[in-house]
Parts: structure tokens; sequence; C-alpha cells
């Protein structure tokens, strides 16, 4: 998968990085754009890929978000990502 494919797709990303097909965190470039994040929040709120989305949050270093997920605060994290755009 490139990483347009990932990105347009997370949920089959995230199917074939459990399956050991690619390193995903080196294919994104070690980043998220907030659409992406609101994406896998999204994802692990409707319990798919929950254990994955963590592990690939911290490998990429997005702690806070990690943190706000892993723990169910779904709306705060959705507050970050958003506060996080209106800096930009």
């Amino acid at each position: 998968m490139t990483e347009q494919e990932v990105r347009m797709d997370w949920d089959q990303a995230l199917t074939r990085w459990e399956n050991g097909e690619f390193a995903l965190s080196a294919k994104i470039g070690w980043g998220f754009t907030p659409q992406d994040l609101i994406v896998l929040c999204s994802l692990h709120r409707a319990g798919r890929h929950q254990e994955s989305i963590v592990d690939l949050l911290e490998d990429c270093n997005f702690h806070t978000e990690c943190g706000l997920i892993d723990d169910g605060k779904y709306d705060q994290c959705m507050k970050v990502i958003l506060a996080d755009m209106d800096g930009e």
C-alpha cells in the first residue's frame, strides 16, 4: 500500500498491518493528518483495530491522542484534534 492508499482506507491498512504485510508507521512518515486522527478515533470507538490503533499512535509519538483514545475519551480527543487544526 502507498501512503495515499493507507490514508484513504485506514480500516484496510490496519488489517494488512496486523497481518504483517508492511511497516505502517514508516509508510505514513511517522505522522497523521487531523483527518487521519478523526478516522482512527472513529474506528477505535466502533471497536475496530483498537489495540493496533493505540500501538500505532504510540509508535508515532502521538501520546496525547493515544491516551485519550485508549481511555475511551473520544470527545476529548476530538477537541484536541480540532484545536490542533485551528492552530495550524
